[in-house]
């Protein structure tokens, strides 16, 4: 190496991107979904609209949905990956926040099952196991099983290398019956009928696990960088419960979130657009703070209309977040609709994707972005 040369650590590098991260916060209030969700929790109207205009995939340009590059082995070099990832919504006009999410995505917890992973789909579990070993196997050990261990360095990395407005998010972590079907495939439809007795204790270890680990994450992030909203804190998804019934969802699935609701006093729920899903999980579970709906065009359900999810609501201050497959040559329109909704209702988010946009429309949605921006100003922020 020559004299002059500079070599940066991978300390330096974390400094660096955190700066530009403090750098981007600052230069842009209008795109803080933490400042945002802190107006939505409280009830309180908001400033900024903060919205999400997202695009699909575009296969012409290589671009895969689903893939996820593995994760560096060193953890400072993950913490460093995410942090450069926290910025790149800003190309869009997105929005960003101070906050780091931990894990792979959705086989996070099933890792710990024993399921292995594929990077190359969203890191999904690549093949289903047998219920009968799962069993024997027990309880996963919340502290050391899996992608725990993983986590943790990354957490102790996080503390030791960022400051404390940077908040720790916990990985995604599902729920009992999604994490069921991704671990048992189509054997989590059949078992409830074959070998109830098998499902429910295995339904039982997945919730004690999930509730084991939360509380764990919660103790080795600690309060200060522990992030408020529901999204991230205490979300059960519910994509699987829109493949049965509401009979099914009540008799098989309810009981298990039913015990994470009580025991955590707040939840958050991710029905996957499902009407049935939606509506069971808000008239059935207790505590719940935070649900989403919106149009969707694939679904196996359907998919429950904001107008529909607002009527379930009712009075009661539930937020509702907003996440919309876009129509063609109407957006603009489709999503101020929305916006409108906000002047009476500041519980909102909103989130929205033109499947039918690519790689070259990029300028376009900014230039949508930036109309609906002045849109809310003009009418809700001043309303």
């Amino acid at each position: 190496m020559g004299t002059g040369a500079c070599v940066i650590s991978i300390q330096d590098e974390v400094a660096r991107a955190v700066q530009t991260l403090q750098a981007a916060l600052d230069a842009h209030p209008e795109r803080r979904a933490d400042l945002m969700e802190d107006c939505v929790l409280r009830g309180a109207p908001r400033p900024y609209a903060c919205l999400a205009i997202g695009r699909g995939p575009d296969t012409a340009a290589g671009e895969v949905m689903g893939a996820t590059p593995p994760l560096p082995d060193d953890p400072e070099e993950r913490l460093l990956r995410r942090l450069r990832a926290a910025v790149m919504p800003l190309d869009l006009l997105n929005p960003i926040a101070p906050c780091i999410q931990l894990g792979v995505g959705v086989g996070t917890l099933p890792a710990s099952f024993g399921a292995e992973l594929a990077p190359e789909m969203d890191y999904s579990v690549r093949r289903p196991l047998d219920v009968r070993s799962l069993l024997d196997r027990g309880m996963p050990d919340p502290e050391r099983s899996g992608l725990i261990p993983v986590m943790r360095e990354e957490i102790a990395a996080a503390l030791q290398r960022t400051p404390d407005w940077l908040r720790i998010a916990p990985p995604d972590m599902q729920g009992p019956f999604n994490i069921a079907h991704a671990l048992l495939g189509d054997e989590a439809f059949l078992l409830p009928v074959s070998e109830p007795g098998a499902f429910h204790d295995f339904m039982s270890a997945i919730t004690d696990f999930w509730l084991a680990l939360h509380d764990n994450l919660r103790t080795w992030i600690g309060p200060a960088r522990y992030p408020p909203f529901p999204k991230w804190t205490c979300r059960i998804t519910e994509c699987s419960a829109n493949l049965v019934s509401e009979q099914f969802y009540v008799e098989h699935v309810l009981p298990h979130d039913r015990k994470i609701a009580e025991r955590l006093g707040a939840v958050g729920i991710h029905p996957c657009s499902g009407p049935h899903v939606y509506r069971v999980t808000l008239r059935e579970l207790p505590n719940v703070i935070y649900t989403e709906a919106g149009n969707v065009e694939k679904t196996a359900a359907g998919a429950i209309s904001v107008p529909e999810a607002l009527r379930e609501i009712g009075d009661r201050p539930i937020i509702l977040v907003i996440g919309q497959e876009l129509p063609p040559g109407q957006e603009e329109a489709f999503i101020r609709r929305d916006l409108d909704l906000a002047r009476d209702n500041p519980r909102l988010t909103f989130g929205y994707t033109g499947m039918h946009w690519r790689k070259s429309d990029e300028e376009l949605i900014r230039e949508l972005h930036r109309r609906l921006d002045d849109y809310w100003q003009e009418t809700t922020a001043r309303a």
